[in-house]
């Protein structure tokens, strides 16, 4: 399962290439619109709250379904579009896609899966091609075993972060040119 770090990252690059299609957007609505897209990327990991206060295995259960997705989506998306004044269908595509990305990278990720179609299905979902090792939290945080799945991911981040600086330089130069 990914860490934290590649949860918020990708969370933080789509919000930059699915920005706020406003005629006016300030710049405090830019960075609060940031921190949303990487606070719906991580969201569906809070589920290690109720665990750790029960002590019930609720991680990759219903957070990590697309039934929850869609109901987290349309309610959070809602509640932004009304405090914004927002379009609601642009804020739940936006939502939808920066939660979804949690499960994708959990879904392609070492480990027994994702309850993904929870409540109708009770199993795990896993993709038979592995890209993310796995990030064992019964290790302890502080675990050497950690040190390959951080650099992973660091180094995916990166790339991450590469990527959309060419494109956004890409696409500069076409809107100059126009």
């Amino acid at each position: 399962m990914p860490s934290p770090i590649a949860h918020s990252v990708s969370g933080y690059i789509l919000g930059k290439i699915l920005p706020l299609e406003q005629r006016k957007v300030s710049i405090h609505k830019t960075f609060y619109w940031q921190i949303y897209a990487v606070f719906v990327a991580i969201f569906a990991d809070f589920d290690f709250i109720p665990q750790l206060i029960t002590g019930e295995k609720y991680h990759r259960g219903l957070t990590h379904s697309l039934s929850f997705t869609l109901g987290f989506s349309a309610i959070l998306a809602l509640i932004v579009s009304y405090l914004w004044k927002s379009s609601y269908k642009q804020i739940f595509l936006r939502t939808f896609l920066f939660y979804i990305s949690h499960l994708c990278l959990d879904f392609f990720s070492e480990g027994r899966g994702i309850k993904l179609f929870l409540p109708f299905i009770d199993s795990f979902f896993r993709s038979p091609v592995i890209i993310f090792p796995g990030f064992h939290y019964s290790m302890g945080l502080w675990s050497y075993s950690h040190i390959l799945t951080l650099t992973f991911e660091l180094v995916y981040s990166t790339l991450l972060f590469f990527v959309v600086c060419y494109w956004q330089k890409t696409m500069s130069k076409k809107t100059k040119k126009i």
